[in-house]
């Protein structure tokens, strides 16, 4: 028999379930091939955490207009250029969608445990919140932030839930989502 020692603690708040404000380290696009087709999707890694622990956002689309990776840029209020109103009266977000405007901006990210491999590995959410912030282009109050951190909660939430029809949201992107409004625009 040896002599050991180990933590005593029940693991570090690095990985714990809820809100994180991490710091972006690296985006990249890459094409995810399926039987529909090939959909894009956007990589997101965070400073001080390994790569396993990545943010992926597949396209999603609603009246033609994508916005699942749209609203990555608008919440983490990177390479915004105007802000515009259109015909009637709808306020429209021009941006540049080069990944690299994402590094080094800080974002809110969801973390949750995912239940369907059973080991209750910590996942980083397809979806983020602002942080605070009075931008040149964009601002996020804190009532603003806080409605958008509960929309996407809720939204891992019924996403996570056990699924009757046997389709698994996490393990197919080709699951449709839906758009959620959020304050702000």
């Amino acid at each position: 028999m040896a002599i050991r020692t180990t933590s005593a603690s029940g693991g570090g708040g690095q990985y714990n379930a809820g809100w994180h404000t991490l710091i972006i380290s690296k985006a990249e696009y890459g094409s995810w091939k399926g039987p529909k087709g090939d959909k894009r999707y956007l990589d997101i890694w965070f400073k001080d955490y390994p790569d396993n622990m990545n943010l992926r956002v597949y396209e999603a689309f609603s009246n033609d207009e994508e916005f699942k990776i749209a609203n990555i840029f608008k919440y983490a209020n990177a390479g915004i250029i105007d802000v515009l109103e259109d015909s009637t009266g709808k306020k429209r977000i021009q941006f540049d969608d080069e990944a690299n405007g994402l590094i080094g901006k800080t974002v809110n990210v969801f973390f949750y445990k995912e239940t369907k491999t059973g080991n209750g590995y910590s996942r980083v959410f397809d979806s983020i919140a602002p942080i605070e912030q009075e931008g040149e282009k964009l601002s996020y109050s804190a009532d603003a932030v806080e409605s958008i951190k509960k929309s996407v909660a809720a939204n891992c939430e019924k996403r996570n839930a056990p699924q009757d029809d046997g389709d698994d949201f996490f393990s197919n992107p080709e699951t449709e989502t839906t758009k959620t409004e959020t304050a702000g625009f």
